[in-house]
């Protein structure tokens, strides 16, 4: 992963059930200070709730600036439906990976949950 700690405080980007009105909001609602429209390059989507990396490919969502006195508890939170064990970054689907995403106020480096490599083997 580059030497970036599972705990480094990046803003989160979203694309599937955790955007705001849609089914895992919850997990975030109320947890953040900012929210922005961003896109995603270099990955597409799968399917609804799964993105995989694809040179030319663009995936739309939310970039989500977590509360600081509440970041370890969101992020572990969204985490855990991912299924990506404590302290780590990769689960059976999704690893937690460190992206750049555009936004109008210009690239910001986040997390997202992509399509762990374990998924592929």
């Amino acid at each position: 992963m580059g030497g970036i700690e599972p705990a480094t405080k990046l803003p989160l980007f979203v694309f599937g059930t955790l955007r705001r009105d849609h089914r895992n909001h919850h997990y975030l609602n109320s947890h953040f200070d900012k929210v922005v429209p961003a896109i995603l390059r270099g990955y597409q989507r799968l399917h609804e709730l799964m993105i995989a990396p694809c040179a030319d490919g663009i995936v739309d969502g939310e970039l989500f600036f977590l509360k600081t006195d509440e970041y370890d508890a969101t992020l572990a939170g969204c985490d855990e439906l991912e299924e990506i064990p404590s302290g780590q970054l990769v689960g059976h689907e999704y690893a937690r990976k460190v992206v750049s995403v555009e936004t109008s106020g210009g690239v910001f480096q986040a997390w997202a949950y992509v399509q762990s490599e374990l998924r592929l083997s």
